[in-house]
């Protein structure tokens, strides 16, 4: 960002460029410019073309012809371009004296005398590059200007942000309660993960009764129905080798050989239709904590009274979670508010609200500055 000593310099720059663009009449600017840059191709590559003929030694008659035919076209060019100035004349877009200007340069070049012709149009050249200086120090300009502008509106917008921070209120009360809520929550997922590394740890013999006797099924689907089981603990009944072991050591049997399997049962088909055939049941039961299984939800009733009843030192916590639920939309309102406070507020801590200030007032100074009239 500019200083203001800087933008100074740059509008007495571009009030000088444009009180020697004033001499130049204004609706007449850019058809002189177009002019000129179209006469000066054309005087480089007439140039270019005789350069290129005084310079070939022994050439042959193709490249004579050559080199005759591009000159033609030049020539015929240089033409047009007269006739176009004579045009733009009539029109108003250039004045008498600048016509004749023009016709002069031309002339001079189709007499051959170059040198002469480039001297004549040192006036058009001191235009092009006026104008080019003109073009560049009023865009940078507009650019100083625009860059003043967003970095204007970047404060303001940050202020802004402050002011609006500083009329945010938040229900204390409402935060708290609602932390009390989450709190209790997280104690009943951890409770619900102890219980369900106890299950798991149980023998598959006692998990199954476990199943049964509270009817655990009720809470999760995918436990075996009644036949299912009444097979399986008649099968860990007659083999308590394998009904002692818990669901993970199960599992280890699945991928066991038909010999090395029949070592250990010799009903070997009556193993793999009773209990691989339940093979998913036993797999799921060693990841039990990542299923639905009893997942933790206030809005469930059913899952609620399975923790007060069954569970020791559920029931205080499920009762806190009943009392607090009742208003937990509004307190988590206020929560998500409170939250999305401390975030701005920590975002924005990286800012001075006087120095913001101060700041915004230095660039509406330079604005001001670099729209005023006259440079001072």
């Amino acid at each position: 960002m500019l200083s203001a000593e800087e933008i100074l310099k740059l509008k007495r720059e571009y009030h000088s460029l444009e009180k020697r663009m004033e001499k130049i009449e204004k609706n007449q600017r850019f058809t002189i410019v177009k002019l000129s840059e179209q006469l000066k191709k054309l005087m480089m590559d007439i140039e270019s073309v005789r350069e290129k003929g005084k310079n070939m030694w022994n050439p042959d008659r193709n490249e004579l012809i050559k080199i005759s035919k591009k000159g033609a076209g030049l020539y015929k060019e240089l033409n047009y371009f007269e006739i176009g100035v004579a045009s733009e004349f009539e029109k108003g877009n250039i004045s008498e004296d600048v016509g004749k200007r023009f016709m002069s340069v031309g002339k001079l070049i189709k007499h051959n005398k170059m040198d002469p012709a480039k001297k004549e149009f040192e006036y058009f050249e001191e235009i092009i590059e006026l104008s080019k200086r003109y073009e560049r120090s009023e865009e940078e300009m507009k650019e100083n200007g625009r860059s003043l502008e967003r970095e204007q509106l970047r404060i303001e917008k940050i202020l802004t942000a402050m002011s609006e921070l500083e009329k945010e209120t938040v229900d204390l009360e409402k935060v708290r309660r609602y932390e009390d809520l989450l709190t209790n929550l997280e104690k009943l997922e951890k409770i619900r993960g102890t219980y369900i590394h106890s299950l798991i740890s149980e023998p598959v013999v006692e998990l199954l009764g476990d199943i049964e006797k509270y009817s655990l099924k009720d809470y999760y689907l995918s436990f075996p129905g009644k036949d299912e089981m009444t097979e399986l603990k008649e099968f860990f009944s007659e083999y308590p080798s394998f009904g002692k072991r818990n669901a993970d050591q199960l599992c280890e049997f699945f991928g066991y050989s038909e010999k090395k399997l029949s070592y250990v049962c010799p009903e070997t088909s009556r193993f793999r239709r009773v209990v691989m055939g339940n093979k998913n049941l036993f797999e799921t039961i060693c990841s039990l904590e990542k299923t639905t299984f009893l997942a933790v939800d206030d809005e469930n009733e059913k899952i609620m009274d399975f923790y007060a009843d069954r569970i020791e030192g559920a029931k205080e916590i499920v009762e806190r979670i009943r009392e607090l639920r009742k208003e937990k939309y509004s307190y988590r309102e206020e929560y998500e508010k409170r939250k999305r406070i401390e975030k701005r507020k920590e975002e924005l801590s990286k800012y001075s609200k006087n120095e913001m200030e101060a700041e915004l007032r230095g660039i509406k100074h330079l604005i001001e500055l670099l729209h005023s009239d006259h440079p001072r």
